[in-house]
């Protein structure tokens, strides 16, 4: 989950940077630095959407646990049984 929360935080950061960049360059009439932005916020969405895959297997793993074995998930990694409290 740290995984997730970590490339959702550098999605944000990119889109920020990107966006900020991009609109002062936009006003300036910089150009070629507006092309580096608009790459900046290519990765933010590019970051993006591999938050949402991770978080899709996360939570198909999830339901496989839940929903196929004993357990219940935790965290990413550790499980315990249902039956515990």
């Amino acid at each position: 989950m740290r995984a997730v929360l970590a490339i959702v935080t550098l999605a944000i950061v990119l889109t920020f940077v990107g966006g900020v960049g991009w609109i002062a360059c936009r006003v300036a009439e910089a150009e070629m630095a507006r092309i580096v932005f608009q790459y900046i916020l290519m990765g933010a969405v590019y970051t993006t959407f591999a938050a949402l895959a991770l978080a899709l297997v996360v939570g198909v793993y999830h339901l496989y646990l839940y929903l196929f074995t004993r357990k219940k998930p935790v965290s990413l990694f550790a499980t315990t049984s249902r039956d515990e409290k």
